[in-house]
């Protein structure tokens, strides 16, 4: 079920029913015995062995794989029932395995096209290959001939609950929480930590995560987590997964339009984000900042009256990112901070904690005490204009900060003036209509160990999932 728009019933938002429903209607995780598929291919109208690649030397489990399959039109209403994946230990036999079916789209016109995305989770071992036979579509046969075949089982599906945007999420690494106005991620928790289960990342009631932000001076930052109510929405649920999806114009810059898409999915430790911003005429801005992760810390090095009376914490104790040798470091917070509770680094303007490239490939924050932390993994990003003009290249980097105001952040600017606050260089930039900046990032949830270990490993495996071997098409 999709609910789109700002104005649809609370009713048709229920997604917890929509979870329920799902899995009735969609495989789940089931049994992994092999079971004889010989003669399958005449009870679906196509098949085809689908040959994953593992090559980063990582063992592969519940790696989430989404592949666009096609089908004649009048068969989409209908098609969702008619689809099996095997994993195939020989061209005969195979072990079922778990999927889900996001919505389809249909395309009229003289060749009449219709498609939906099949998601599943794959294993695959270090430095190997497997194969997922996937059977789908009606074949030409009475509804008679067709047997009742066997599928995967409904367990360990994705736990959902709440109405769109206020939805929460459970699996076995994570409890988030989004923004019951926003859609934001508001609030997150690392599960199976030993007094760590109720900990919430809170910015002072606001949401943890800003997909994006503008600011163009006089006038104030504009955040999506502004939204009083995202201007458009839907979603899709199933056992396997949750894609969320908020877009529309930013809450008071009216022709910045943004889109961020979350997705959930059933035992995987990260969300995947996506998240655009245009800016469909020309404007005026001081920064354009995207993957921004703000949580609540003390407004001075040691706890004060004042930081009591706020009730304010340090919810990270230190802020880690890679280096180029493969080693990782870390930066206490506390350690580096003046009298009034700004961040003091020598060569860097006060308040700044780190000033890393904009495409470092990860940056995190943790808790040495509580032993959890949320780290971006950075698989993509972009910058260009869909009307052919100019596009804006000043200071684009990874700006981590403490300014003693009861938060540290770290965020991704697109766009920075280079002159330090106060300066003849600080000053707003011009940003062309049609200017278009995109990010393709992960959030993990993830509980501290020696070195990063998981951090690292989650961002080679996001940022090199298993390569598909394709064997081609043509003569195209």
């Amino acid at each position: 079920m999709d609910t789109t728009g700002s104005g649809a019933a609370s009713g048709r938002d229920l997604v917890q029913v929509i979870a329920a429903l799902a899995l009735l209607f969609f495989a789940a995780p089931g049994a992994s015995e092999p079971i004889d598929i010989a003669g399958w291919e005449k009870f679906f109208a196509r098949h085809y062995d689908y040959t994953l690649v593992e090559t980063a030397g990582l063992e592969r489990t519940y790696e989430p794989i989404e592949v666009t399959l096609s089908m004649p039109v009048d068969q989409l209403p209908a098609w969702r029932q008619h689809v099996r994946v095997v994993r195939l230990e020989s061209d005969q036999r195979g072990v079922l395995v778990p999927h889900q079916i996001a919505a389809g789209i249909a395309a009229a016109g003289p060749a009449p096209a219709a498609s939906a995305n099949l998601i599943f989770l794959a294993h695959c071992a270090a430095h190997s290959e497997v194969t997922y036979r996937l059977f789908w579509g009606l074949p030409e046969a009475p509804a008679g001939a067709r047997p009742e075949l066997p599928q995967a089982r409904p367990a360990g599906a994705l736990q959902i609950s709440g109405t769109m945007p206020g939805l929460s999420i459970r699996n076995e690494y994570y409890a988030i929480q989004l923004d019951a106005r926003s859609g934001a991620i508001e609030a997150a928790a690392r599960r199976g930590l030993e007094g760590a289960g109720a900990i919430d990342f809170f910015q002072r009631g606001r949401p943890i995560h800003f997909g994006a932000d503008v600011w163009s001076p006089p006038d104030k930052w504009d955040h999506d987590h502004d939204w009083q109510r995202p201007p458009n929405q839907n979603s899709e649920s199933g056992p396997l997964a949750l894609r969320y999806r908020r877009w529309g114009p930013m809450p008071h810059y009216r022709d910045v339009l943004c889109s961020i898409t979350y997705t959930f999915y059933a035992h995987v430790p990260y969300v995947h984000v996506e998240t655009t911003l245009e800016f469909t005429r020309p404007r005026s801005v001081r920064a354009i900042r995207m993957g921004e992760i703000v949580a609540t810390s003390t407004r001075k090095p040691l706890a004060t009256a004042p930081d009591a009376a706020h009730n304010l914490r340090d919810v990270f104790s230190h802020f880690a990112w890679p280096l180029e040798d493969g080693s990782v470091f870390s930066r206490r917070i506390n350690a580096h901070r003046d009298p009034e509770g700004w961040a003091s680094i020598d060569g860097m303007a006060r308040g700044a904690l780190a000033i890393l490239d904009r495409d470092i490939p990860w940056i995190a924050a943790y808790s040495s005490s509580e032993k959890y932390g949320i780290a971006s993994l950075r698989k993509a990003q972009f910058a260009g204009n869909r009307r052919g003009g100019p596009v804006v290249h000043s200071a684009p980097c990874t700006y981590v900060a403490n300014y003693g105001w009861g938060f540290s952040y770290w965020s991704r600017p697109m766009v920075f003036p280079i002159g330090a606050k106060g300066t003849a260089l600080d000053r707003n930039l011009a940003v062309a209509a049609g200017t278009l900046y995109a990010t393709d990032e992960a959030l993990l949830i993830f509980a501290v160990d020696p070195g990063l270990d998981q951090v690292r490993r989650a961002h080679l495996q996001f940022t090199r999932p298993l390569r598909f071997r394709f064997a081609g098409t043509g003569p195209w």
